[in-house]
């Protein structure tokens, strides 16, 4: 097999970079009934030329692999825009539970418990498609009280439309297949695609999308004070003007842009990506604190990732080029990893 070096990777690279970018300018040209199709087939090559770039990060100068995941981000970013313009946006809904506030209410771990405002930030994601929670503070935000987004969900004509549809709250779904007790899992169902997650303008809030439903890319943008536990996701963990939270979460990829004050307990089988960030300071993900060892696992293997393999500590900052550490990231000494987070997210707030 091909050693991949920094000139074969750019001559298979730019090729394929510059397919997206002439498709996208013909995407307005694409008859209005195989428009999603193009969409759908532009959203698949974007993601793999980012994982072409994360998975040989270690290889690549930081100047080449700055100027790829900026071709990436632009042709994502034009992407959004024109979906926006060519797409319908179908209409849905979430409700929330109020968090109740205690003494030990994973929101008080953090900075401080002063409430402040969401800021209401423009967003480059269309998450017209997404599972989404926004423009929301102090509240608990369940996955399981999200409706199923009209163009994603999947129904037969007996079954309940795409409006009500709820994501089930008895089956327990890996990896797109349904697995009880007694069942294993043999191969995706195309209704249990993995769906995608967006969380923006939340304040002082606790998300908890650990649920029976398989999930992609987690997009997460302008979150303040905020506690998040994630599953392990088939996608990428991606986020953006963050400050004062903790995340914990599990995936193929990590990229966090200008944020600040952050703990991340990860599992992240490539090099985490960090830019523009101050003051990031990263554990191991709490595998025991999350779900039983044995359930745990086949989330693990229905997301595709290596349980043995976690890379949270390989953190690539791409605004420090130097041999030394970086100033920007650090890890959590023992005596700052707080215990029982994941777990009182999970099974105290849920009441």
């Amino acid at each position: 097999m091909l050693e991949v070096t920094k000139e074969n990777f750019r001559a298979s690279f730019d090729p394929m970079r510059v397919e997206v970018e002439r498709d996208l300018d013909n995407l307005p040209n694409v008859p209005k009934t195989q428009i999603q199709a193009a969409v759908d087939n532009l959203v698949q090559r974007i993601q793999l030329l980012e994982k072409a770039v994360t998975d040989n990060i270690t290889i690549l100068p930081p100047y080449d692999a700055r100027v790829c995941l900026e071709a990436v981000k632009a042709a994502s970013e034009r992407l959004s825009v024109l979906r926006g313009k060519l797409v319908p946006r179908p209409k849905f809904s979430f409700k929330s539970r109020k968090m109740v506030a205690t003494a030990t209410s994973p929101s008080a771990l953090q900075v401080s418990n002063a409430a402040t405002p969401a800021i209401a930030t423009q967003s480059t994601v269309d998450t017209s498609l997404f599972m989404t929670f926004e423009n929301q503070t102090g509240e608990y935000l369940f996955i399981g009280d999200l409706q199923v987004p009209n163009a994603v969900a999947q129904h037969d004509a007996s079954g309940p439309s795409p409006s009500t549809m709820m994501v089930d709250t008895e089956t327990i779904y890996l990896g797109g297949v349904q697995v009880n007790d007694n069942t294993t899992a043999s191969g995706p169902a195309e209704a249990e695609k993995p769906k995608d997650v967006a969380l923006t303008n939340l304040t002082d809030c606790t998300i908890n999308l650990v649920h029976t439903l398989p999930l992609g890319a987690i997009h997460i943008k302008n979150l303040k004070r905020c506690v998040l536990v994630i599953p392990p996701v088939s996608g990428s963990i991606l986020l953006h003007d963050c400050e004062g939270c903790t995340l914990i979460g599990a995936c193929h990829q990590s990229r966090m842009h200008t944020s600040t004050n952050m703990d991340i307990y990860l599992h992240v089988t490539s090099e985490p990506i960090i830019e523009d960030c101050t003051d990031m300071r990263f554990a191991p993900y709490p595998y025991q604190e999350v779900l039983p060892t044995d359930q745990l696992l086949t989330l693990f293997v229905a997301a595709g990732l290596r349980p043995e393999k976690n890379l949270f500590d390989h953190v690539k900052d791409f605004n420090w080029l130097r041999q030394q550490q970086s100033p920007n990231w650090r890890l959590l000494d023992a005596s700052e990893i707080r215990q029982g987070i994941a777990h009182h997210v999970l099974y105290t707030q849920r009441a």
